[in-house]
């Protein structure tokens, strides 16, 4: 394949020399994965707005639910609240499922760009290319290029999905013009991250703590202001998207200040480019002692993954706190409406225990997607070779695997522990029940077999399949949509989900033969795992 023109008399290349060749090479090798996202966004989009509409087909019972979604809990969960005086089903999708289907697609195309901009340039690839005439400018396009082709095809194929239903085409098409413009933020952002950044890994942690730093900023705004009247919401793109208000005002003038922050950030990003030397970052990196010593494996995984295990945690941590100081908010709201007391066997206890249970979930998801960050450092470590190095020393693959696997699993559930504990005291605090600490502690901990079925999954997959571990990716996703949303998607469907099988508590009753089987399950899956690793070749 062709990459570029050659270069200019006097021996310069233009910037976006080889642009064309570029982005031809990474439409081609994100082909699938795009397809794969399309098909599975515009599907589960489409089944949930039917479920909406089997589920809530009487104003009386979109009503009731209305007011459920109210409370500042669900609003911080799904969003501003538009059109909950007269709640149709197009207003339920927005409030309900808009937000869940812009933050995946965010975090996909956030890690898009890096997957093409950074992570060649750190493994070696890149710097072939660019042996050709090949301009400095022409990577950064190609990666954006990537995002928008994906995002768009996502939006494309959620609108097809919602033409079949009852939906009003217009609403649909303010909905999913929302989806991809918030999403060409975060790919402009993950291409300022990519220049900042000295490794892909750090790229990639600064965009997903963009993302998770916007969704933080929306849901206090949205419980400071409904329907996007707080500064909050203002400052962060998720809060744009759905200040659109699809299916009620179908405004289209806030994706306007998408596209703008979009643009500006773009040109930042190319900005940035010369700014740098190839294979390195604008933050310098901190030089360690000149003197020190690492005693095993594992310490040497914690010095390389430090700053990804504080941050992940403490976001977990911070939701935890969060969830813990709106749990008064609940029972106020549910005690001053006695037709929506009713809807719970326990009055306000039960709709705070349904919350809780809901918010637990959430996090065990989290730190689910902790783990996949987890087992993805140990993919890079072996592309780039490091791994290799390491293993040429008396170091076992099993050793060094395990070492990274069982690092992941520790902090996941200290976080997870943690975060109950949190949850708990601030619960405890809000709600003036002691009772509470105990109730969550219990909760988050019985959440952990399901997140290390997640680690396990995602062993199995780089230790027999390594060059398909977006398939793991793939599969956070899925346990994260059927936890969140399987009450309304179709029976059966959640079965290879391991939150599936653990007790929701507070809300159900413990059950220890789900805990016990879904922890087996992972422990099975992490050896098999170990052993594919022990008998392929390293990718390096």
């Amino acid at each position: 394949m062709t990459l570029a023109a050659p270069p200019r008399p006097g021996g310069t290349t233009n910037a976006l020399a080889g642009t064309r060749g570029l982005v031809r090479l990474v439409l081609r090798a994100d082909r699938f994965r795009v397809l794969v996202w399309a098909l599975a966004v515009g599907w589960l989009v489409t089944v949930s707005v039917q479920a909406f509409e089997g589920l809530y087909a009487t104003p009386e019972s979109r009503a009731a639910r209305a007011r459920l979604i109210s409370s500042p809990a669900a609003t911080a969960l799904g969003g501003p609240g538009f059109g909950l005086e007269d709640y149709t089903t197009g207003a339920m999708t927005a409030n309900e499922l808009g937000l869940w289907v812009m933050l995946p697609v965010a975090i996909m195309a956030a890690l898009a760009v890096t997957r093409h901009l950074r992570a060649p340039e750190e493994d070696g690839r890149l710097e072939l290319v660019r042996s050709q005439p090949v301009g400095r400018d022409a990577p950064v396009v190609a990666g954006l290029v990537a995002a928008a082709v994906g995002t768009v095809a996502v939006g494309a194929a959620t609108f097809v999905g919602l033409l079949t239903t009852s939906l009003d085409p217009r609403g649909s098409a303010v909905l999913c013009a929302a989806v991809v413009v918030q999403a060409l933020v975060f790919a402009a952002v993950s291409a300022i991250a990519s220049q900042v950044s000295g490794s892909a890994r750090g790229a990639s942690g600064l965009a997903l703590a963009a993302v998770g730093a916007a969704f933080v900023l929306r849901a206090v705004g949205d419980v400071r202001g409904p329907r996007s009247t707080s500064v909050w919401t203002w400052l962060s793109p998720f809060g744009w998207s759905q200040a659109t208000a699809p299916y009620v005002l179908d405004r289209w003038w806030p994706l306007l200040v998408g596209l703008a922050a979009a643009g500006l950030a773009t040109v930042a990003a190319f900005a940035l480019v010369g700014r740098r030397d190839h294979g390195s970052g604008l933050l310098p990196e901190r030089l360690g002692r000149a003197h020190g010593r690492l005693g095993s494996v594992t310490a040497l995984v914690w010095r390389r993954q430090r700053v990804s295990i504080v941050s992940w945690s403490l976001a977990i941590v911070l939701c935890a706190l969060l969830v813990g100081l709106l749990a008064d908010g609940v029972v106020e709201f549910v005690d001053d409406d006695p037709d929506l007391a009713r809807l719970f066997p326990a009055g306000a206890a039960g709709a705070v225990a349904s919350v809780l249970t809901l918010y637990v979930v959430f996090l065990a998801v989290l730190a689910a997607a902790y783990v996949g960050t987890a087992v993805g450092a140990a993919r890079s470590e072996e592309v780039s070779g490091r791994s290799a190095a390491l293993l040429a020393l008396p170091v076992s693959r099993t050793r060094w695997l395990g070492a990274q696997v069982g690092l992941a699993a520790l902090v996941a559930t200290a976080a997870l522990g943690i975060s109950g504990l949190v949850m708990g005291l601030a619960a405890a605090r809000t709600l003036d029940d002691p009772d509470q600490v105990a109730r969550l502690l219990g909760a988050a901990a019985v959440t952990v077999p399901g997140v290390l079925v997640v680690l396990g999954v995602a062993v199995v997959v780089l230790g027999w399949a390594p060059r398909a571990f977006g398939l793991v990716w793939a599969y956070v996703a899925y346990v994260g949509v059927w936890s969140m949303f399987g009450a309304i998607l179709p029976d059966g469907t959640d079965v290879a989900s391991p939150f599936t099988y653990l007790p929701g508590l507070p809300a159900e009753p413990m059950d220890w033969s789900g805990v016990i089987g879904v922890t087996v399950a992972a422990a099975a899956l992490v050896a098999v795992g170990l052993a594919g690793f022990r008998r392929r070749d390293l990718a390096a």
